[in-house]
């Protein structure tokens, strides 16, 4: 048996009226909700930078990290010309840079 002051039960099912501190608190966490939802369809929405028109970018993994390429003109024909060279790239970076070297329209090899 559960022993419940008295009125309590009643107390249950009566609404009351939000105070203005929490009408304020509700508000604040209703809008950082609001905030967040635009920054992640922001985030989603806009891309980083692709390979087009002769300039290469490609981020290459390795085991202690990453490295990102991003080269135009002169210097990215050079490195779309060496990518296909014996050990000038690890086998999955020559794979990606050869791939972003067709969509920047240069020649690999």
């Amino acid at each position: 048996m559960l022993i419940i002051p008295p009125g309590h039960a009643e107390t249950l099912h009566v609404r009351r009226r939000l105070t203005r501190r929490e009408i304020w608190m509700l508000g604040g966490v209703l809008g950082t909700i609001a905030v967040l939802a635009v920054v992640l369809v922001i985030s989603f929405a806009s891309s980083g930078p692709s390979s087009k028109s002769g300039c290469i970018y490609a981020t290459i993994p390795a085991a202690t990290g990453a490295q990102q390429v991003h080269e135009c003109g002169a210097a990215a024909r050079s490195t779309c010309a060496t990518v296909l060279t014996p050990g000038a790239f690890t086998a999955q970076a020559a794979s990606t840079l050869a791939s972003e070297c067709r969509k920047a329209g240069l020649p690999v090899g």
